[in-house]
């Protein structure tokens, strides 16, 4: 009978072995587990890191980028004013341009405008009727034009753009658009004589103006 009794211990003994192995098991896989969602967590934290940290040198290059945009712009604009200050025009030219303004301001007769206007961006011109009244248009080579006497005011800017001469006036305040004359040396619609003839009228669109 002792036998069954030493067996029947050392089975226990087995079981307990096994048992306590199996509980070390489950604690080692237990704690692997935390480690594993630690380490995922860590993870986790590091790619929103780099994510953020890859965002915020975008932010840089498109910074950069947009600089260096303006700087090319500023540049561009230096090399076209350089160009303009070595140009042709002198101060006597300037003078020139704006008497031809002036003429033009000063005109009522829509027929005697053609005098001051050059030949090489001209295109035609039309009247309201067969007897000349106004409204009356002026048709250049990339622009139509209206025209009225009397509606146009001071001087409010200018610029030399190579051989140009552009000037910028303020015109009444019925009229929504201040007018621009860009002035070549040339000839004319109906002189031929090489001097400063208006080559085109913009329109430019008054500060404040609403939209």
């Amino acid at each position: 009978m002792n036998w069954k009794k030493d067996f029947k211990t050392s089975a226990l003994i087995i079981l307990l072995a096994i048992t306590a192995i199996a509980l070390l098991d489950n604690a080692r896989t237990a704690d692997s587990a935390a480690k594993l969602e630690e380490e995922q967590e860590r993870l986790e934290k590091r790619v929103t890191s780099l994510e953020e940290e890859i965002q915020r040198r975008s932010r840089m290059t498109d910074d950069l980028k947009y600089e260096n945009d303006i700087l090319a712009f500023d540049l561009s604009n230096l090399k076209e004013e350089l160009a303009a200050s070595q140009s042709s025009v002198q101060y006597q030219d300037f003078l020139d341009a704006i008497s031809v303004v002036e003429a033009y301001k000063a005109e009522e007769d829509f027929e005697k405008v053609f005098n001051l206007i050059a030949i090489n961006n001209f295109i035609g011109f039309t009247t309201k009727d067969r007897e000349g009244n106004c409204p009356c248009s002026i048709t250049f080579k990339y622009s139509n034009f209206d025209w009225s006497p009397g509606v146009v005011l001071n001087l409010k800017e200018f610029s030399i753009n190579k051989d140009k001469i552009v000037l910028t006036y303020l015109t009444v305040e019925d009229l929504e658009n201040n007018y621009q004359f860009v002035l070549i040396r040339s000839n004319g619609s109906s002189d031929k004589t090489e001097k400063w003839w208006i080559e085109e009228i913009r329109l430019v669109e008054k500060e404040g103006a609403p939209l």
